[in-house]
């Protein structure tokens, strides 16, 4: 099986359900996706299972729900932290990746943690990026879903070093599918070919995202605007980037409307982007959903 049809991926911090009123309700944002055309690929951030403040007592697992909301994607779950609760339930908190294209190989990688080193007194909590490797038309495709330090821009920094570095590291192998073999020895999938996706909490005119590009990472959302030639006349004005938190919540976001949740791509080229869209009418959560829709199969890019 291979999709060659358009794939679209949806990437959102859901603020565990809650809304921009301080209400938590998870089944509306499962709802809310499902009504939406479900997208083959979706990446959660800031999902918890058996935290008190995060959750409510009808649904104590917010992970459980949603693997059985989606029961056609396969779950990719990445705990940014696990601790013990009672019994045998654990409190854990992370990131969820949920896949209906075949699926053929997953991680977890735990990013850099160094907020109270470079700034005493930040507030500071366990990050993860969850990596999945998914078959797209005939060539693999690896999708990071991630969320990174707020609190600290020396934390963030070391996590954004370090997920170059993952990259890096995928760009000295040759792209090849998976290799039968003995055991876990058998080769899995290799391949460049990156989105890397979520709450990276760093606005996009801050010297971070500057950085990003420099590095050969390439923004979705300006890959689809009109040529620089183009943009500027009076009839085709520039378009304003949509933002993607501080809509709804100013108690949370005083500085208003921003962006700070991206689609950020790796040898991936700009024909294959469809589009990028942010609702920005939803206030399910602090954060806005944003949807990539890629058109290209990247073996017909190679």
């Amino acid at each position: 099986m291979t999709h060659t049809a358009p794939l679209r991926i949806l990437s959102w911090n859901i603020q565990s359900g809650k809304d921009c009123d301080g209400r938590i309700n998870l089944r509306r944002i499962a709802d809310y996706i499902r009504d939406r055309e479900t997208p083959h690929i979706l990446c959660l951030q800031e999902v918890a299972r058996h935290f008190d403040c995060y959750t409510t007592p009808d649904m104590p697992d917010q992970l459980a729900f949603l693997c059985a909301a989606f029961p056609d994607h396969t779950p990719v779950w990445g705990a940014s932290l696990s601790w013990p609760h009672s019994g045998p339930l654990r409190r854990e908190f992370g990131n969820l990746t949920l896949v209906s294209t075949p699926l053929l190989d997953s991680r977890v990688h735990s990013l850099p943690a160094t907020g109270t080193e470079r700034t005493p007194g930040a507030k500071q909590t366990p990050r993860c990026a969850v990596e999945t490797i998914v078959t797209w038309g005939a060539a693999p495709l690896r999708i990071f879903n991630t969320h990174l330090a707020y609190h600290c821009e020396h934390e963030r920094a070391a996590q954004l070093r370090h997920l170059c570095a993952l990259q890096e590291q995928a760009e000295w192998l040759t792209d090849s599918p998976p290799a039968e073999g003995h055991g876990i020895f058998s080769q899995q999938a290799h391949t460049a070919r990156t989105v890397l996706c979520g709450d990276l909490n760093l606005d996009s005119r801050s010297e971070q995202y500057c950085w990003l590009l420099h590095q050969g990472w390439q923004d979705a959302w300006t890959s689809t605007l009109p040529a620089p030639e183009s943009a500027t006349t009076d009839h085709n004005p520039p378009a304003a980037r949509p933002p993607t938190c501080g809509v709804f919540d100013a108690d949370q976001w005083p500085q208003g409307p921003h962006c700070r949740d991206y689609f950020l791509l790796r040898n991936l080229v700009p024909s294959g982007i469809v589009s990028m869209t942010v609702d920005t009418f939803t206030d399910y959560s602090d954060h806005q959903p944003i949807l990539l829709t890629l058109g290209t199969a990247p073996h017909d890019n190679a």
